[in-house]
């Protein structure tokens, strides 16, 4: 009956319709059933199967100024960027052990690094004894090639011939490597990326640019880099330029270069993803890279990586969490953030610590600049011969005991996950109030509390207190560390009276600033992160002083022949020419303690797979979580 009574029913509907006037629309007819069947069978409703792109949604604080690699700025928007669009040149494929980017990676062994012995003259620039760039001189002391053992170097004079080591590194590129744009990636692109990064003033690149004798095409596939005599190259990275598509760029001037749409918004890259468009304050949008090296792979997994511009921290974690970003870069820089939000992060996403590197040091006045005329007196000076005596500084060093105040520190501002863990350095515990009283650093009791005076310390006027001033910026950071090192110090009954200052006051250039001047007894630094070890800022010739004009780093005034050699022997024979280690050696003279590292955060959410150890820079190894 029901099958009956709906026909009946649709009928009655038509005919009070047409009853109505013609202004009402047409209805059709009701087919039969046996119509019905047919039509089904002969147009069957069409249903979507394309399945919509996988995409890598990153969120990050500021918008990059723009993408050209020598406009002079680093900024980390524009590094995750790039993190897209190129990978590293050095890259290892994992399953393979081979380079993806050259037949091999040089080295001494397979022929791609090698050495000559090269005759050097008067004015050619080379690297000395100590790691500088000079321009060869009368008294120059240089390693002669000859020299293969660990004795002194010689001092270079115009009597004879010497001759200095000279590296040369050939880079032998993969073939049919091409842009994003599916023009040949060869060798020719990294010369006209060299001339531009001589040519752009950045000092950047000048570190690396100063210790390039040559760098040259052999032909489409091979790179042939050679270095200044004395110069050798410990990271294969530091002399090895990124390649600009000079097909596409090289009939443009530098001027235009700094401005074009091609350098800036749509740059080409060798990397997973190209980039597609530029929504200014909004969005940038980057596809696979069909001409990738690994695109025949599946690689990446992810068909676009979108960035989306969010300023706000607040509003950025919600995104994060609602699906609308997968990653926050390091733009936001969440080492700011306090620790129960750090934990917070880390608790319902994956928090990643990169660029671990140790850049503050707590240095000891060793030799302050009323020493330099050469008559110090313990009955005269102004201040006395403290901190020459190694054992003074060794047990001080004790009492501040560096890897404890460092983690305690972290882990006051870190989870507990992202804190690398440190070995214990040494095979027995003394108790340093022992060493202090052994070197005759010894207790005397008064209605102030406990203090100690030298009794016996070598050079050192008897009855001198040991009491310090410590010299910092005005940061949180460095007053923690400052309050943190007094209370350590105070424990071993040495009493140390911080001094903040402002960084234009506390680093303003020799005689009177008080680092420069070299007029302190201890200084909380930062230095810069550098291509070169940390015993290379304490050698002799860094001392700043009035015959250089106050110009160096080692504020210390520590001066040690046999610690120079050392130091020499580490920038020189390290990595794949050497085992000698630049922490060992700061650890045996300490001229310094090497304190707080810097480090970098971000966060990826668990809907993606980072694999272990990943960097930023790894996008493209990143995969959708299952």
């Amino acid at each position: 009956m029901k099958r009956i009574k709906l026909p009946l029913v649709v009928l009655t509907l038509s005919l009070l319709l047409a009853a109505c006037g013609n202004d009402q629309p047409q209805l059709s007819p009701i087919p039969s059933q046996v119509t019905t069947d047919q039509t089904a069978i002969s147009a069957p409703t069409q249903i979507s199967t394309e399945t919509p792109p996988s995409v890598l949604h990153v969120c990050m604080a500021e918008e990059p100024a723009g993408l050209y690699r020598y406009d002079g700025n680093e900024s980390r928007a524009k590094q995750s960027v790039f993190s897209a669009l190129y990978i590293n040149l050095l890259e290892i494929d994992t399953e393979t052990n081979q380079s993806l980017f050259f037949e091999s990676i040089p080295s001494e062994e397979n022929g791609g690094v090698l050495i000559h012995a090269l005759p050097v003259k008067v004015g050619q620039p080379v690297v000395d004894a100590t790691g500088k760039v000079v321009y060869l001189a009368e008294g120059t002391q240089i390693e002669p090639a000859a020299n293969d053992s660990a004795d002194s170097p010689i001092t270079w004079n115009f009597d004879e011939e010497y001759l200095m080591n000279q590296f040369t590194v050939t880079f032998k590129l993969q073939p049919d490597l091409k842009w994003s744009d599916g023009e040949a990636l060869v060798a020719e692109d990294f010369i006209f990326s060299y001339h531009l990064a001589e040519h752009s003033g950045s000092g950047h690149y000048q570190w690396a640019l100063e210790r390039t004798d040559s760098l040259v095409a052999a032909d489409e596939q091979t790179l042939i880099w050679t270095g200044i005599p004395g110069f050798v190259p410990r990271n294969l990275e530091d002399i090895l330029w990124q390649p600009l598509p000079s097909h596409q760029l090289s009939e443009l001037s530098e001027t235009e270069l700094l401005t074009s749409d091609l350098t800036n918004r749509t740059p080409l890259g060798w990397g997973a993803y190209r980039l597609v468009s530029w929504d200014a304050g909004s969005q940038i949008l980057l596809k696979k890279n069909p001409n990738f090296m690994l695109a025949g792979q599946g690689i990446p997994a992810y068909d676009q990586v979108i960035f989306h511009i969010e300023p706000n921290l607040d509003i950025a974690l919600q995104k994060l969490e609602n699906g609308q970003c997968d990653l926050l870069d390091k733009t936001y820089q969440l080492e700011g953030m306090e620790k129960s939000q750090l934990d917070s992060l880390i608790a319902q996403n994956g928090l990643i610590v990169e660029d671990w590197e140790p850049v503050q040091q707590l240095v000891f006045g060793i030799a302050p600049a009323l020493y330099d005329d050469g008559t110090y007196n313990a009955w005269m000076s102004g201040r006395q011969d403290i901190f020459s005596n190694l054992d003074t500084r060794k047990t001080l060093a004790a009492c501040i005991d560096a890897d404890s105040l460092v983690n305690d520190y972290l882990a006051e501002h870190l989870p507990e996950a992202l804190i690398p863990a440190v070995e214990n350095q040494t095979s027995e515990t003394i108790d340093p109030k022992v060493l202090l009283e052994e070197i005759g650093w010894v207790r005397i009791s008064g209605s102030e509390g406990n203090l100690r005076i030298a009794q016996g310390v070598p050079n050192v006027l008897d009855g001198t207190p040991l009491s310090l001033y410590l010299m910092t910026g005005e940061s949180q950071l460095d007053k923690r560390i400052a309050e943190a090192i007094i209370d350590r110090l105070g424990k071993c009954d040495v009493q140390v009276v911080n001094i903040s200052l402002p960084l234009n006051e506390l680093y303003r250039p020799g005689p009177d600033g008080p680092l420069f001047g070299r007029n302190f007894d201890l200084a909380l630094i930062s230095w810069q992160p550098e291509n070169m070890n940390f015993c290379q800022l304490y050698t002799s010739d860094q001392i700043p002083s009035s015959m250089n004009s106050w110009v160096g780093t080692n504020i210390a005034g520590f001066s040690n022949g046999t610690f120079d050699e050392d130091c020499w022997q580490t920038s020189t024979r390290m990595s794949a020419y050497g085992t000698l280690d630049d922490a060992a050696l700061m650890t045996e003279y300490l001229p310094a303690i090497p304190l707080m590292p810097h480090y970098r955060l971000w966060t990826a959410s668990k809907r993606v797979n980072t694999p272990e150890d990943a960097l930023f820079s790894d996008l493209w190894k990143f995969t959708p979580a299952q």
